[in-house]
Protein backbone atom coordinates (compact mmCIF):
# COMPACT_ATOMS: atom_id res chain seq x y z
CA UNK A 1 0.00 0.00 0.00
CA UNK A 2 0.95 3.52 -0.96
CA UNK A 3 -0.29 5.07 1.86
CA UNK A 4 -1.52 2.52 4.83
CA UNK A 5 -5.07 2.45 5.31
CA UNK A 6 -6.51 3.81 8.51
CA UNK A 7 -8.84 1.08 10.44
CA UNK A 8 -10.79 1.51 13.91
CA UNK A 9 -12.25 -1.13 15.70
CA UNK A 10 -14.62 -0.89 18.88
CA UNK A 11 -15.37 -3.76 20.89
CA UNK A 12 -14.30 -6.28 23.63
CA UNK A 13 -10.41 -7.06 24.72
CA UNK A 14 -10.45 -10.65 26.84
CA UNK A 15 -8.18 -13.50 27.58
CA UNK A 16 -9.15 -16.52 26.12
CA UNK A 17 -8.12 -18.57 28.44
CA UNK A 18 -7.69 -22.02 27.40
CA UNK A 19 -6.96 -25.65 29.60
CA UNK A 20 -3.48 -25.39 28.91
CA UNK A 21 -2.53 -21.54 28.00
CA UNK A 22 -4.42 -18.03 27.92
CA UNK A 23 -4.36 -15.72 24.85
CA UNK A 24 -5.00 -11.85 24.34
CA UNK A 25 -8.50 -12.23 22.39
CA UNK A 26 -11.57 -10.68 21.38
CA UNK A 27 -13.30 -10.80 17.64
CA UNK A 28 -12.39 -7.02 17.23
CA UNK A 29 -9.73 -7.61 18.87
CA UNK A 30 -8.43 -10.37 16.76
CA UNK A 31 -9.82 -8.83 13.74
CA UNK A 32 -7.66 -5.24 14.08
CA UNK A 33 -4.82 -7.33 15.21
CA UNK A 34 -4.48 -9.38 11.58
CA UNK A 35 -5.71 -6.12 9.90
CA UNK A 36 -2.55 -3.68 11.40
CA UNK A 37 -0.32 -7.17 10.69
CA UNK A 38 -1.25 -6.75 7.16
CA UNK A 39 -0.36 -3.29 6.91
CA UNK A 40 -3.46 -0.80 8.30
CA UNK A 41 -3.02 1.56 10.96
CA UNK A 42 -4.63 0.29 13.35
CA UNK A 43 -6.88 1.86 16.07
CA UNK A 44 -8.44 -0.21 18.66
CA UNK A 45 -11.16 1.27 20.70
CA UNK A 46 -11.98 -0.67 24.15
CA UNK A 47 -11.17 -0.84 27.83
CA UNK A 48 -8.91 -3.01 30.18
CA UNK A 49 -9.09 -2.96 33.67
CA UNK A 50 -6.39 -1.79 35.94
CA UNK A 51 -4.81 -5.59 36.72
CA UNK A 52 -2.05 -7.72 35.71
CA UNK A 53 -4.30 -8.85 33.27
CA UNK A 54 -4.72 -5.47 31.28
CA UNK A 55 -1.62 -4.43 32.03
CA UNK A 56 0.09 -7.58 30.19
CA UNK A 57 -3.34 -6.46 27.53
CA UNK A 58 -1.26 -3.23 26.83
CA UNK A 59 2.01 -5.11 26.06
CA UNK A 60 0.74 -7.31 23.69
CA UNK A 61 -1.11 -4.62 21.80
CA UNK A 62 1.81 -2.24 22.60
CA UNK A 63 4.19 -5.18 20.73
CA UNK A 64 2.24 -5.40 17.65
CA UNK A 65 2.23 -1.90 17.28
CA UNK A 66 -1.59 -0.62 17.45
CA UNK A 67 -2.63 2.30 18.50
CA UNK A 68 -3.99 1.94 21.84
CA UNK A 69 -4.47 6.25 23.02
CA UNK A 70 -8.47 4.96 22.47
CA UNK A 71 -8.20 1.99 25.09
CA UNK A 72 -9.04 2.88 28.70
CA UNK A 73 -8.25 1.46 31.98
CA UNK A 74 -11.02 1.27 34.69
CA UNK A 75 -10.61 0.92 37.64
CA UNK A 76 -13.82 0.03 38.82
CA UNK A 77 -13.55 -3.25 36.78
CA UNK A 78 -11.93 -6.46 35.81
CA UNK A 79 -10.44 -7.03 32.41
CA UNK A 80 -12.32 -9.33 30.40
CA UNK A 81 -11.50 -13.08 30.08
CA UNK A 82 -13.22 -16.33 28.79
CA UNK A 83 -12.88 -19.85 29.83
CA UNK A 84 -12.69 -21.05 26.21
CA UNK A 85 -13.55 -25.01 25.77
CA UNK A 86 -12.85 -26.30 22.84
CA UNK A 87 -14.95 -29.71 21.74
CA UNK A 88 -13.53 -31.50 18.41
CA UNK A 89 -11.53 -28.12 17.55
CA UNK A 90 -14.55 -26.04 18.02
CA UNK A 91 -14.99 -23.15 20.89
CA UNK A 92 -17.87 -22.36 23.35
CA UNK A 93 -17.41 -19.56 25.77
CA UNK A 94 -18.07 -18.62 29.16
CA UNK A 95 -17.36 -14.74 29.57
CA UNK A 96 -16.95 -12.57 33.08
CA UNK A 97 -19.37 -9.91 33.96
CA UNK A 98 -19.66 -6.87 34.21
CA UNK A 99 -15.64 -6.44 33.03
CA UNK A 100 -13.85 -3.52 31.86
CA UNK A 101 -15.51 -3.47 27.68
CA UNK A 102 -18.92 -3.40 29.43
CA UNK A 103 -18.07 0.26 30.15
CA UNK A 104 -16.20 2.20 27.27
CA UNK A 105 -16.75 5.50 27.96
CA UNK A 106 -15.44 8.61 26.16
CA UNK A 107 -15.94 11.59 26.62
CA UNK A 108 -16.36 14.79 24.49
CA UNK A 109 -12.85 15.32 23.89
CA UNK A 110 -11.84 11.65 22.82
CA UNK A 111 -15.04 11.52 20.57
CA UNK A 112 -14.13 14.72 18.46
CA UNK A 113 -11.06 12.90 18.23
CA UNK A 114 -12.31 9.72 16.91
CA UNK A 115 -14.77 12.10 14.28
CA UNK A 116 -10.75 13.57 12.80
CA UNK A 117 -9.73 10.17 12.30
CA UNK A 118 -9.68 9.78 8.24
CA UNK A 119 -11.14 6.59 9.03
CA UNK A 120 -11.02 3.71 5.52
CA UNK A 121 -12.84 1.04 7.99
CA UNK A 122 -14.84 0.77 10.81
CA UNK A 123 -15.25 -2.50 12.68
CA UNK A 124 -17.62 -3.94 15.54
CA UNK A 125 -19.79 -6.51 16.60
CA UNK A 126 -22.74 -7.64 18.91
CA UNK A 127 -21.12 -8.60 22.31
CA UNK A 128 -20.06 -5.37 23.15
CA UNK A 129 -23.42 -4.35 23.28
CA UNK A 130 -24.43 -6.20 26.08
CA UNK A 131 -24.00 -3.24 28.24
CA UNK A 132 -25.56 -0.23 27.75
CA UNK A 133 -22.36 1.88 28.95
CA UNK A 134 -20.82 0.07 25.93
CA UNK A 135 -23.58 0.06 23.47
CA UNK A 136 -24.46 3.87 23.58
CA UNK A 137 -20.77 5.16 23.53
CA UNK A 138 -20.73 2.50 19.93
CA UNK A 139 -23.60 4.65 18.67
CA UNK A 140 -22.18 7.82 19.31
CA UNK A 141 -18.84 6.94 17.47
CA UNK A 142 -21.55 5.63 14.59
CA UNK A 143 -22.97 8.76 14.29
CA UNK A 144 -19.90 10.83 13.93
CA UNK A 145 -17.33 9.15 11.78
CA UNK A 146 -17.18 9.02 8.39
CA UNK A 147 -15.97 6.43 6.92
CA UNK A 148 -16.57 4.34 3.67
CA UNK A 149 -16.61 0.94 4.74
CA UNK A 150 -18.55 -0.02 8.58
CA UNK A 151 -18.11 -3.41 8.93
CA UNK A 152 -20.36 -5.55 11.31
CA UNK A 153 -19.62 -9.18 12.20
CA UNK A 154 -22.45 -9.96 14.22
CA UNK A 155 -20.61 -12.50 16.10
CA UNK A 156 -23.83 -13.89 18.37
CA UNK A 157 -22.64 -15.23 21.84
CA UNK A 158 -24.98 -16.88 24.16
CA UNK A 159 -27.97 -14.54 25.36
CA UNK A 160 -26.27 -11.32 24.68
CA UNK A 161 -27.92 -10.05 21.93
CA UNK A 162 -31.57 -8.79 20.68
CA UNK A 163 -32.99 -8.22 17.29
CA UNK A 164 -33.20 -4.57 18.48
CA UNK A 165 -29.58 -4.30 18.90
CA UNK A 166 -29.00 -6.41 15.06
CA UNK A 167 -31.22 -3.93 13.55
CA UNK A 168 -30.13 -0.85 14.72
CA UNK A 169 -26.36 -1.59 14.03
CA UNK A 170 -27.22 -2.71 10.36
CA UNK A 171 -28.85 0.84 9.84
CA UNK A 172 -25.29 1.67 10.36
CA UNK A 173 -23.25 -0.77 8.79
CA UNK A 174 -22.00 -0.94 4.94
CA UNK A 175 -21.37 -4.87 5.06
CA UNK A 176 -22.69 -7.60 7.63
CA UNK A 177 -20.74 -10.79 8.04
CA UNK A 178 -22.09 -13.62 9.57
CA UNK A 179 -21.64 -17.51 10.07
CA UNK A 180 -23.38 -20.51 9.39
CA UNK A 181 -24.60 -20.51 12.73
CA UNK A 182 -25.83 -17.30 13.03
CA UNK A 183 -28.26 -17.82 9.82
CA UNK A 184 -30.72 -19.28 10.59
CA UNK A 185 -31.08 -17.63 14.29
CA UNK A 186 -31.17 -14.16 12.24
CA UNK A 187 -33.48 -15.81 9.27
CA UNK A 188 -35.83 -16.18 12.22
CA UNK A 189 -35.32 -12.87 14.14
CA UNK A 190 -36.21 -10.99 10.80
CA UNK A 191 -38.69 -13.67 9.42
CA UNK A 192 -36.65 -14.44 6.39
CA UNK A 193 -36.72 -17.98 4.37
CA UNK A 194 -34.21 -20.42 6.00
CA UNK A 195 -32.19 -20.19 2.96
CA UNK A 196 -28.40 -18.94 2.12
CA UNK A 197 -28.62 -17.01 -1.16
CA UNK A 198 -32.27 -15.59 0.11
CA UNK A 199 -31.81 -13.95 3.71
CA UNK A 200 -28.36 -12.47 2.05
CA UNK A 201 -30.44 -10.63 -0.76
CA UNK A 202 -33.16 -10.01 1.68
CA UNK A 203 -31.16 -8.03 4.30
CA UNK A 204 -29.25 -6.53 1.68
CA UNK A 205 -31.89 -5.06 0.33
CA UNK A 206 -33.64 -4.34 3.70
CA UNK A 207 -31.32 -2.56 5.23
CA UNK A 208 -29.39 -0.96 1.85
CA UNK A 209 -26.35 -2.62 2.36
CA UNK A 210 -22.64 -2.83 0.10
CA UNK A 211 -22.69 -6.39 0.90
CA UNK A 212 -23.04 -9.64 2.93
CA UNK A 213 -20.53 -12.23 4.12
CA UNK A 214 -21.58 -16.12 5.05
CA UNK A 215 -18.73 -17.83 6.41
CA UNK A 216 -19.24 -21.66 6.55
CA UNK A 217 -16.32 -23.47 7.82
CA UNK A 218 -15.19 -26.25 5.64
CA UNK A 219 -18.13 -25.28 3.41
CA UNK A 220 -16.09 -22.27 2.51
CA UNK A 221 -17.90 -18.93 2.14
CA UNK A 222 -20.28 -16.93 0.07
CA UNK A 223 -21.12 -13.26 -0.69
CA UNK A 224 -23.88 -10.93 -2.28
CA UNK A 225 -21.98 -7.11 -3.60
CA UNK A 226 -24.07 -5.03 -5.54
CA UNK A 227 -26.41 -7.87 -6.62
CA UNK A 228 -23.93 -10.53 -7.53
CA UNK A 229 -23.46 -13.41 -6.00
CA UNK A 230 -19.82 -14.85 -5.07
CA UNK A 231 -17.85 -18.37 -3.56
CA UNK A 232 -15.06 -19.40 -2.76
CA UNK A 233 -14.04 -23.02 -1.39
CA UNK A 234 -11.18 -23.55 1.74
CA UNK A 235 -8.03 -25.38 0.70
CA UNK A 236 -7.03 -28.52 2.28
CA UNK A 237 -6.07 -27.75 6.03
CA UNK A 238 -5.34 -29.88 8.93
CA UNK A 239 -7.40 -27.99 11.54
CA UNK A 240 -5.78 -27.34 15.00
CA UNK A 241 -8.38 -25.25 16.43
CA UNK A 242 -11.06 -22.35 15.22
CA UNK A 243 -10.28 -19.91 17.48
CA UNK A 244 -10.46 -16.52 15.87
CA UNK A 245 -10.54 -18.10 12.11
CA UNK A 246 -13.68 -15.78 11.48
CA UNK A 247 -11.82 -12.58 12.86
CA UNK A 248 -8.78 -13.39 10.74
CA UNK A 249 -11.23 -13.99 7.26
CA UNK A 250 -12.28 -10.71 8.14
CA UNK A 251 -9.32 -9.14 8.45
CA UNK A 252 -8.26 -10.37 5.08
CA UNK A 253 -11.04 -9.43 3.35
CA UNK A 254 -11.06 -5.80 4.14
CA UNK A 255 -7.35 -6.02 3.61
CA UNK A 256 -7.75 -6.51 -0.31
CA UNK A 257 -11.64 -4.72 -0.42
CA UNK A 258 -10.71 -1.94 0.76
CA UNK A 259 -7.81 -1.20 -1.78
CA UNK A 260 -9.81 -3.07 -5.15
CA UNK A 261 -13.43 -3.34 -3.77
CA UNK A 262 -12.33 -6.55 -5.93
CA UNK A 263 -15.05 -8.90 -3.99
CA UNK A 264 -14.09 -12.63 -4.89
CA UNK A 265 -10.54 -11.57 -4.32
CA UNK A 266 -11.08 -10.26 -1.02
CA UNK A 267 -13.25 -13.33 -0.23
CA UNK A 268 -9.82 -15.67 -1.31
CA UNK A 269 -7.68 -13.70 0.55
CA UNK A 270 -9.74 -14.31 3.65
CA UNK A 271 -9.95 -17.97 2.78
CA UNK A 272 -6.44 -18.07 2.36
CA UNK A 273 -5.73 -16.62 6.09
CA UNK A 274 -8.58 -18.29 7.78
CA UNK A 275 -6.80 -21.38 6.48
CA UNK A 276 -4.05 -20.73 7.60
CA UNK A 277 -5.14 -19.34 11.35
CA UNK A 278 -7.11 -23.00 11.65
CA UNK A 279 -4.11 -24.67 11.07
CA UNK A 280 -1.94 -23.20 13.88
CA UNK A 281 -1.94 -22.50 17.57
CA UNK A 282 -4.05 -19.68 18.47
CA UNK A 283 -6.20 -16.89 17.28
CA UNK A 284 -2.97 -14.62 15.46
CA UNK A 285 -0.47 -17.29 14.88
CA UNK A 286 3.06 -15.66 13.55
CA UNK A 287 2.99 -14.81 9.78
CA UNK A 288 5.16 -16.92 7.36
CA UNK A 289 6.86 -15.47 4.53
CA UNK A 290 5.18 -17.39 2.01
CA UNK A 291 1.67 -16.25 3.83
CA UNK A 292 2.50 -12.54 3.01
CA UNK A 293 3.88 -13.14 -0.16
CA UNK A 294 0.27 -14.89 -1.11
CA UNK A 295 -1.94 -12.29 0.59
CA UNK A 296 0.02 -9.09 -1.02
CA UNK A 297 -0.51 -11.07 -4.32
CA UNK A 298 -4.37 -11.02 -3.41
CA UNK A 299 -3.99 -6.40 -4.09
CA UNK A 300 -2.26 -6.51 -7.22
Amino acid sequence: MEHPLHVAAFGEILWDVLPQKKCLGGAPFNCAAHMNRLGFNTTMISALGDDALGTEALRVISQEQMDSSFIQVQNDFPTGQTDVILKNGSPSYEFNMPCAWDAISLGEGMLANIASLQLDVFCFGSLVQRSKKSRDTLFSILKIIHSPIIFFDVNLRKEFYTKDVIARSLEYATILKLNNEELPILCSMFGYPQDELAFLKNISFDFNLDGVILTKGSQGAMAWFENTQYQVCPGPVHVVDTVGAGDSFSAAFLFVYAQTHAVQKALETGSALADFVVSHDGAIPSYTAALKNRIAAFCL
